[in-house]
């Protein structure tokens, strides 16, 4: 058995490897990583577990980002993104554990995080860290059924059943275009202004299409009224899960719940399509209204930790601002670990 850092080469079997396990995500896949490296200008450091004839055992899907601190490690960075061990094999994944320990255990590492899969959540024996933060993952299973649609809305809320029932009154039509990123990328930025988020920039909407492939890989689900858009939701799908990625609604049709038309269609169509699981992503515990609208959806919680390694004490006495400015998408510390929050 030997580690190696995933590569082109060796890109094939690691997602062979990937598909053949049903909790993977669509942030540990090849095209994922390929997208971050662009988008964020960070290092591919994946490491593998590789068996006779170069056969993956097991993987730590992992980014690494130099800075004034050092270089600091992510599974894996932007958004909240999941990584996580993947793997069955115990000799291999304790293989892929040493590795990376050896890795956060330099001096130049500062910090490192690993950020567990919902779906495979406390699998992380052995990995060193020394902080840790929750979040809730929400997922809602999808119906195995020719005729999903019933199944799902019986399983919603009944408020939630009341608005997809008032954007189809209202006459809210929903349907396929991969071709709105332009709306989807502007309404983003809009509702993100909005609430003071911070907003994903157009290089990510654009470098999407070059990455991943339209129908199969990504889905645009554009809501309108009276041939005007109004509603969209980017949705991933990966392996056996679709991601709810960017949900945009225009604020004066917000009431509309052309949103949420939006969702049950594109809910029905993976549905129908064989995927098992719709991720909601994850959900801080203090995001009540968050949490709330989310599981009205039929979600199961599923909670997964962010594991933090520190190497360099230095860098708690970092501000905030100083962090997000020197690492930028990147999971340093808990800011409650900060001295000065």
């Amino acid at each position: 058995m030997q580690i190696e850092v995933l590569s082109p080469a060796l890109a094939y079997s690691y997602e062979s490897f990937l598909l053949r396990r049903p909790e993977t995500l669509l942030y540990q896949s090849w095209r994922y990583q390929c997208l971050l490296t662009e988008l964020l200008g960070c290092s591919q450091k994946t490491l593998l577990a590789l068996g006779s004839n170069k056969q993956v055992l097991a993987a730590l899907p992992l980014m690494a980002l130099d800075g004034a601190f050092g270089t600091v490690f992510n599974s894996l960075p932007f958004y909240g993104s999941n990584g996580g061990l993947i793997g069955e094999d115990l000799a291999a994944r304790n293989a892929v554990v040493a590795a990376y320990n050896d890795m956060v255990r330099q001096p130049e590492t500062p910090a490192a995080t690993v950020i567990e899969s919902p779906l495979s959540s406390g699998g992380s024996e052995g990995l060193v860290y020394q902080l840790v933060d929750e979040r809730i993952g929400q997922l809602t299973p999808l119906p195995q059924l020719e005729d999903p649609a019933v199944p799902l809305m019986q399983s919603f809320h009944y408020k939630t059943r009341n608005m997809v029932r008032k954007a189809e009154k209202l006459g809210v039509q929903v349907s396929v275009d991969n071709l709105a990123m332009p709306f989807l990328a502007s309404a983003h930025e809009e509702n993100m202004q909005e609430i003071g988020g911070m907003a994903k920039s157009r290089r990510f909407f654009d470098a999407i299409p070059v990455h991943f492939r339209p129908c199969e890989d990504y889905r645009i689900f554009l809501a309108t009224m009276d041939n005007q858009a109004v509603a969209a939701i980017l949705l991933f799908y990966f392996n056996q899960t679709v991601e709810y990625f960017t949900p945009v609604v225009r604020k004066e049709f917000r009431e509309t719940q052309a949103l949420s038309a939006a969702i049950f269609k594109a809910m029905i169509d993976a549905a129908s399509r064989g995927y098992r699981w719709w991720n909601w992503g994850g959900t801080w515990l203090s995001q009540d209204g968050v949490y709330r609208f989310k599981s009205r959806w039929g979600t199961r919680d599923m909670r997964y930790r962010y594991l933090t390694s520190v190497g360099n004490r230095a860098i708690l006495e970092a501000s905030r601002y100083t962090l997000q400015n020197g690492y930028p998408n990147f999971f340093v510390v808990p800011y409650s670990a900060l001295s000065d929050r």
